[in-house]
């Protein structure tokens, strides 16, 4: 099977200040045109609430811990392809302002889970719990996107871990376990943006640990209405 692709445009936005700071453009697959049973087999992806994510900064916050941000760049082509489509393989046309575009001869396979897709999330998901498991690392309960690994072996104090689609809060006491960690977690996913103070994530903006941006915009727009 045979989809079509394009180009999409965003730009990033600073939580501290939001100005602009990056401008990214990312080919996807029209995911739409996929049929579910056909060209995959799920699209569920367990993500945590955001009671999960205050939690896990008040927890921080009361106790001291290390509390960090990551965001996985590009994290749906550092995961792993589920086996999916005719035969496990599907193709895209080329995207239109590429050299190929319109030329009927030419599709591209794709070799990673792309944005788009209705089941990469669920590829991502599948890597990161293989990956966090093969270090120790085990689910709590019925929240299959947090994951915490016990205090032994190379790490001398627990881990916690919670990631809703790549944007992951990492917690545990000290600056050095923290930083052996996110290292560990470079030799598998090695485009890994962190930002050291988790100020902002899945819109849970902490002015205690310094995300004032968000805040700082809406009572500037207040003042010039």
């Amino acid at each position: 099977r045979v989809f079509t692709s394009k180009y999409v445009y965003k730009i990033k936005r600073s939580a501290e200040t939001g100005e602009a700071y990056r401008f990214k453009a990312r080919m996807i697959v029209r995911g739409f045109e996929m049929e579910k049973g056909v060209d995959f087999v799920d699209s569920f992806s367990p993500t945590p609430g955001l009671a999960v994510a205050r939690l896990m900064m008040s927890i921080a916050i009361a106790s001291g811990m290390e509390l960090h941000k990551v965001d996985i760049e590009q994290a749906f082509l550092q995961a792993d392809k589920l086996d999916e489509g005719v035969n496990g393989r599907y193709f895209i046309n080329p995207p239109p302002g590429s050299p190929e575009a319109g030329n009927k001869d030419v599709v591209y396979e794709v070799l990673k889970p792309l944005y788009g897709s209705p089941s990469s999330p669920r590829a991502l998901h599948k890597t990161m719990d293989a990956y966090f498991k093969s270090e120790g690392f085990d689910t709590i309960g019925f929240e299959e996107s947090v994951w915490v690994r016990p205090a032994g072996g190379k790490y001398a104090e627990d881990i916690y871990v919670s990631a809703h689609v790549d944007d992951c809060l990492l917690s545990c006491k000290s600056a050095d376990v923290m930083n052996r960690f996110k290292k560990d977690l470079l030799s598998r996913f090695d485009k890994v943006l962190p930002i050291f103070c988790a100020s902002q994530c899945v819109g849970a903006d902490n002015t205690q640990l310094g995300g004032r941006g968000a805040v700082d915009q809406l009572l500037e727009s207040l003042q010039a209405g």
